[in-house]
């Protein structure tokens, strides 16, 4: 039945005319084994019933001829098998139409033209891999049309499975062989919205596989912080027939097989004999399957990928700043976008120091406490997130050198007018950077004179020598200053202070000596020792005095024969010293002059009780002696330089006349200072022998 409409008029039904139907909408080809064809469509629209059958035609290009291929005279039929379609031999085109019940032209349009699926697979070059190829089914696809085509492979033979697929206008695969060598079938599918599948014809060959499996793809080389072991951590290889992972330590270009870890899924490894601990280690792995190829025949095994390096953490430690300073060597297989320090101090608990760029590769730690342990483990991030790594645990003991807890002076001595030796004990219990020694003169303040290297004090004692000093003037103090290993004074010893010995001649044959005691020793001053000698002869003890007892007087009346030089020094001496090492400390020496003394007669009588004539003296030095007798015309007559011999008033074995004579005499006293004397001596006659 048609409807008629005119402008104005009511549509009036006509009957006696048919209808021309939509054609079917063909939505999929499938090619089963023997090249025979599925079509699947969907029907069209017949309200009025005007349906009579549906004529498919083929062909084997798009651009014809086509033919018909079949009849289907049910109009609900939405399939149908098409035998002997040849579609495994190569493409075949196809659309339908629908024919209504009424008188010619009663066709209607062609459907959408499908291709049949023609499926063409080969070798790789070079092998290792199927190479599949097909024919498309609509170009553009279907709008019902799956996305993406799927790639089936018949293993073993009645069992398909889905190995891949690709987007529905690409037309072209590569399947990888994993198989080690046997016959392969394949098939691609495209999928469409009706719930039907279109096939491709099917083809294969006998594939082998030499393609190893994929670079296994490192995660991350990281340090078991508890055993300092390193520990790898990578992706497993895609490949089904992947069979196990070749590990290999890593040093510059040379590379050491480690161990092999069967099993695809098997993807952790601990290296037990690392050295992570002591150093940084770098790592790569290969994956080989179960295949075999080549001559002689050998596993397919993949090329590694770039090593990765663990984070190797070292510590130096600064015992006098009290610092640790922490180093470590960068992260090798990511970018690095932070490092992470964690810190543990005693064994407590750990926590961050700090976060430091991925090109920083120090920190310090100020302020860290003696004698305790610090631990560090450096965390390397990598950029994007997603995982990291962990280096060695380092631990540092940190501890302070010994320090010196005492120091003493034995002794300060006096050696010369210009040398005072000090002498020093240390504590060689300690480590000592420096010994300061000190000088205060006459209770003045403190003045660093000299200084002793600690390493160059190998024995519990030595000396300084202090040229500069005028000991005959004043006194002076000493004292050590002790500084650690760390250059920090640590100790200050005991002061010494030397003896100052002065003294004085009287005119009455007396010396008075004067002396400050010495301080400040660890026992007690016994006594004082009082040394003398007279003219150039060796000084010899004369005297003691009790500790407390600063002065002496020396009597030297009976030494008026001698010089008149007399020298001193006092000795100081120790008893009871706590360590058993008694002292002593010596003053300046110094010397007392008594004034000389000179007479002479002014007449003598030759025969009478006065009948020679000399000087008398006192305290003169007489090796410098000189005595001479001169006539009255200023003539030489006798001399001597024996202060013993007389003159006799003799010339030559004769007496001399009476008269009036002029002498000469030169000497010199204790100080050696020089005198002459001049006069005149009356010579007279008494009984002569």
């Amino acid at each position: 039945m048609h409807v008629k409409a005119l402008a104005g008029l009511l549509l009036i039904p006509v009957f006696g005319s048919s209808q021309v139907l939509d054609p079917p909408a063909l939505r999929c080809a499938s090619v089963n084994v023997a090249g025979d064809v599925t079509l699947n469509w969907t029907v069209p629209a017949d309200p009025n019933g005007d349906f009579d059958h549906y004529e498919i035609y083929q062909a084997p290009s798009l651009g014809g001829p086509f033919g018909p291929a079949f009849t289907v005279n049910v109009y609900g039929q939405t399939s149908q098998l098409l035998l002997g379609a040849g579609a495994d031999s190569g493409p075949q085109y196809f659309y339908i139409v629908t024919v209504s019940s009424g008188p010619p032209p009663n066709a209607s349009v062609p459907s959408d033209t499908l291709s049949s699926l023609y499926l063409q697979v080969t070798q790789s070059i070079p092998l290792g891999s199927a190479v599949l190829d097909w024919t498309p089914q609509h170009v553009p696809p279907l709008t019902t049309a799956g996305s993406s085509y799927s790639i089936w492979m018949e293993y073993p033979i009645g069992a398909w499975q889905q190995v891949g697929q690709v987007s529905n206008t690409t037309f072209h695969y590569e399947h990888v062989i994993s198989i080690c060598e046997d016959s392969l079938t394949f098939r691609v599918g495209l999928g469409n919205a009706l719930g039907c599948t279109s096939f491709s014809s099917r083809d294969g060959d006998v594939f082998a596989d030499v393609t190893p499996p994929s670079s296994p793809i490192m995660v991350n080389v990281s340090v078991d912080t508890l055993t300092n072991m390193a520990t790898l951590d990578w992706g497993a290889s895609p490949e089904g027939d992947t069979d196990a992972y070749i590990i290999l330590l890593t040093n510059g270009s040379s590379s050491t097989i480690l161990d092999t870890i069967y099993g695809q899924n098997n993807t952790t490894y601990t290296y037990l004999l690392s050295q992570a601990a002591d150093m940084a280690e770098s790592f790569t792995v290969a994956a080989f399957d179960t295949c075999w190829s080549g001559m002689p025949p050998s596993p397919n095994t993949s090329p590694t990928l770039a090593s990765h390096s663990t984070v190797h953490v070292s510590t130096e430690y600064d015992r006098c700043g009290g610092d640790i300073t922490v180093q470590w060597t960068p992260y090798a297989g990511w970018e690095v976008q932070a490092y992470q320090v964690f810190a543990q101090e005693g064994g407590g608990a750990v926590y961050l120091l700090g976060t430091f760029n991925a090109n920083q590769f120090s920190t310090v730690q100020h302020g860290v406490a003696p004698f305790t342990t610090y631990c560090y483990v450096v965390k390397a991030l990598k950029q994007g997130g997603g995982t990291s790594s962990l280096s060695n645990k380092q631990c540092q003991i940190t501890d302070y050198p010994p320090v010196p807890l005492w120091n003493y002076i034995r002794t300060a001595t006096v050696l010369a007018d210009d040398h005072i030796q000090v002498v020093d004990s240390v504590d060689l219990s300690a480590v000592a950077r420096r010994y300061r020694l000190e000088r205060s003169t006459n209770g003045g303040s403190w003045t660093q004179i000299a200084t002793r290297s600690g390493g160059s004090v190998n024995t519990g004692s030595f000396v300084f020598d202090d040229h500069d000093v005028q000991a005959n003037e004043r006194s002076y103090s000493y004292r050590v200053i002790v500084d650690d290993s760390c250059g920090t004074q640590s100790a200050i010893s005991d002061t010494a202070t030397t003896i100052l010995l002065r003294a004085q001649a009287d005119l009455e044959g007396f010396n008075e000596l004067q002396w400050n005691g010495y301080r400040d020793w660890a026992g007690q001053v016994s006594g004082y020792t009082i040394y003398r000698s007279i003219g150039d002869d060796p000084l010899t003890p004369i005297a003691v005095n009790a500790a407390g007892e600063w002065t002496f007087t020396d009597d030297v009346r009976d030494l008026t024969m001698t010089n008149g030089r007399f020298c001193y020094y006092v000795e100081a001496n120790e008893v009871g010293n706590p360590s058993g090492i008694d002292a002593a400390s010596r003053s300046n020496s110094v010397c007392a002059v008594q004034q000389e003394e000179f007479w002479l007669p002014n007449a003598f009588i030759i025969g009478g009780a006065n009948n020679t004539f000399k000087p008398v003296t006192a305290y003169t030095d007489l090796r410098a002696y000189e005595f001479i007798i001169y006539n009255r015309w200023g003539q030489e007559i006798w001399s001597t330089n024996d202060p013993g011999e007389a003159w006799k008033g003799t010339v030559r074995g004769s007496y001399v006349p009476q008269g009036v004579y002029a002498y000469y005499c030169a000497f010199e006293n204790g100080a050696g200072r020089h005198f002459e004397k001049r006069g005149t001596v009356t010579c007279l006659w008494g009984r002569p022998d």
